[in-house]
């Protein structure tokens, strides 16, 4: 993305191939690369502001690196898939104490799915979560995205 690259996005990957409806992800995805097709994207994009969305896990992994991408002004977009909620809750204080992650315009929660069952129970949804650290950090919470790791992942073109 900041190389310049014009089909950076969040999306549909191969693998979708061998999920339930995997085809019409895949479908998606070649759409919108060689079609240009607008239909594909995630329609909850806030105008005016640049989007990225990352995988919650990855993301939180990649700040304080040399591949931290600029988030000032950016919509985040995040998902999850496999994470305990206590994980989740980890992750977003980690991500939302970072000052950098402070100067997005607002942080969209996508799916969080096959989270395993906690024992005890986290009495939290990922949603609860993702508004609780968000408030605290003084982050728009911008509600939610039609992103995850599934056959209904939309595409989040970065920019």
């Amino acid at each position: 993305y900041r190389a310049g690259f014009k089909h950076v996005a969040h999306g549909p990957m191969p693998v979708d191939l061998i999920r339930e409806d995997g085809e019409q992800a895949v479908k998606r995805g070649l759409a919108w690369l060689f079609e240009d097709a607008s239909w594909p994207l995630e329609r909850g994009t806030t105008p005016g502001h640049p989007n990225l969305a990352f995988n919650l896990t990855i993301f939180s992994q990649l700040l304080g690196t040399p591949l931290e991408p600029e988030l000032k002004g950016h919509v985040l977009m995040l998902e999850d898939v496999g994470e305990y909620m206590y994980r989740i809750d980890r992750y977003f204080y980690h991500v939302t104490s970072n000052a950098n992650v402070r100067a997005c315009a607002g942080i969209r929660l996508g799916r969080c799915s096959a989270v395993p069952k906690n024992d005890p129970d986290f009495e939290l949804t990922e949603e609860d979560v993702a508004r609780f650290w968000c408030e605290r950090a003084g982050i728009p919470y911008l509600g939610r995205a039609d992103i995850g790791h599934d056959s209904d992942n939309k595409i989040v073109p970065f920019g």
